[in-house]
């Protein structure tokens, strides 16, 4: 079972990772979409306190 909430967590923290990336991506671009960055870094807060909420 603690395996399984493992993979979980894993699996929330990777997207929050993801967000980060893509907020990053489309915050630093040629044209900066600013307003979309600051949606994906609220995603991957959220996402990432998911995870914290199944931790093992």
């Amino acid at each position: 079972m603690a395996e399984a909430k493992g993979e979980i967590v894993r699996q929330w923290l990777t997207r929050a990772e993801r967000d980060l990336g893509s907020a990053e991506r489309l915050a630093t671009g040629p044209t900066p979409y600013l307003d979309t960055a600051s949606y994906h870094c609220q995603q991957a807060g959220e996402k990432a306190v998911k995870g914290l909420e199944v931790q093992p």
